[in-house]
């Protein structure tokens, strides 16, 4: 299997572009597929450069309805006419966050709901033997202060996101499981139970983001949390690979922990699992 990143917050060179976000591309027996998207059109540039067809792409998975993991989907839409795109089926409600005390709006583009290529899916969706997606995380451990900044509107009013609109991709080959996870704003430790819960045993690799730093107020989460995810993701018998909304920061606070079973990627990069 063939992971390679198109979008994150930093890049491996200078000869790829970098932003806050994620997209990656990932190549199965059956699938070419990309996980996010990004908020704007690096994901179409960095793929030029890794030699990727975005025309080829046959399905894209939103991981949740956030701008900088669905921005860019109207790109996408304009570059490719064949691939199936699925999203929760409230991805498109009105997501925000507060910055300096302003809500800023922070969600997809709603007009884009009704394209027929978008699925909307429930909590959990077999695709196919490969892909699964699964939304019903049933565990509630270490709850992120960050997670506190983001907000959705109902009803006319603004509450705390629930991230019920998040939504996690199991890849499957012979006896190979690889979790996804755009942000984990649900937990990447209860992400990972439910994971399990699934396929009765640890994925061997898990990729994407934890969400334990704000980029806007570069505030880590407690050192407590951080030990005690940290304690709980050596546990299991996984490859961890993060970037994005864990933070360079708390990635070196996870690392003295986890030296041999956590690394960092960034834009650019190519993963042979």
């Amino acid at each position: 299997m063939l992971i390679k990143v198109l979008v994150e917050n930093n890049a491996i060179s200078n000869e790829f572009k970098s932003k806050h976000g994620l997209s990656f591309y990932i190549q199965t027996e059956k699938h070419k597929l990309l996980f996010d998207l990004g908020s704007n059109c690096i994901f179409l540039e960095n793929a030029k450069k890794l030699g990727i067809n975005i025309k080829e792409i046959d399905t894209v998975i939103l991981s949740h309805g956030h701008f900088d993991h669905g921005g860019a989907l109207n790109l996408f839409l304009k570059e490719n006419d064949k691939a199936k795109i699925y999203i929760r089926k409230n991805a498109f409600e009105r997501h925000s966050t507060k910055v300096l005390g302003l809500m800023i709006p922070y969600g997809l583009d709603i007009k884009l709901k009704d394209n027929p290529r978008i699925i909307l899916t429930d909590e959990y969706v077999k695709i196919d033997d490969e892909l699964t997606l699964f939304a019903d995380i049933c565990f509630d451990e270490y709850k992120t202060e960050s997670n506190k900044e983001l907000f959705m509107k109902k009803n006319g009013k603004y509450m705390n996101d629930d991230f019920t609109h998040e939504q996690n991709l199991i890849i499957s080959k012979k006896d190979t499981n690889i979790l996804l996870c755009g942000c984990a704003h649900r937990g990447i430790v209860n992400i990972m139970d439910t994971c399990i819960q699934h396929i009765h045993k640890n994925p061997d690799v898990c990729i994407g983001g934890f969400h334990l730093y704000n980029p806007v107020n570069k505030k880590t989460e407690k050192i407590e949390l951080i030990d005690a995810i940290a304690s709980r993701l050596c546990l299991y018998d996984t490859k961890f690979y993060t970037c994005h909304c864990t933070g360079i920061p708390v990635y070196n606070l996870l690392k003295k922990k986890m030296p041999d079973t956590l690394k960092y990627i960034k834009a650019g990069e190519t993963l042979i699992i």
